[in-house]
C-alpha cells in the first residue's frame, strides 16, 4: 500500500491522473473549493474534453463552488469519512449538488486509484 500524503496540495495535484475519462465524455464542469485552514486554501478544477486542469486560486465561472474545513476535506480524500455523511451534518457546502455528484463519480478516490503504470 502506497503512502498516503496528508496535504490539501498532493491531493488536489493528484485529480488528473484519477480522473475516469469514460465517465466525462461529452462534460465539461468547473469546480471552485473553498478549503478553510489549509495553506492554499483557493482551488479551481476544470474538466473538460476528457481531461482535468487543477489550477490554485478562484479562476474562471463555476458550475459548482464547494466549502470546508481542511480536516474534513482529508477524512473524505483519504477514506476515513462518506462525503454524503458530512454533507448532511452541514461539514460541507455546495451550491451546486447535481453537478457535485456528477463531479464526485468523475474520479477514482485518492485511496483506490489504480497504480501507475
Amino acid at each position: 500500500m502506497r503512502d498516503t500524503p496528508s496535504e490539501v496540495d498532493s491531493i488536489f495535484r493528484s485529480l488528473p491522473a484519477r480522473l475516469r475519462v469514460d465517465r466525462v465524455e461529452g462534460y465539461r464542469g468547473v469546480f471552485q473549493f473553498d478549503i478553510r485552514e489549509s495553506s492554499t486554501p483557493h482551488w479551481t478544477v476544470t474538466i473538460e474534453g476528457g481531461a482535468c486542469v487543477v489550477e490554485p486560486g478562484l479562476l474562471g465561472e463555476p458550475t459548482c463552488t464547494v466549502a470546508m474545513d481542511e480536516a474534513t476535506f482529508l477524512s473524505i480524500e483519504t477514506g476515513r469519512q462518506n462525503p454524503m455523511l458530512a454533507f448532511v451534518k452541514g461539514r460541507i457546502r455546495v451550491t451546486n449538488v447535481g453537478q457535485m455528484r456528477r463531479y464526485d463519480r468523475a474520479f477514482f478516490r485518492f485511496h483506490d486509484a489504480p497504480e501507475p503504470e
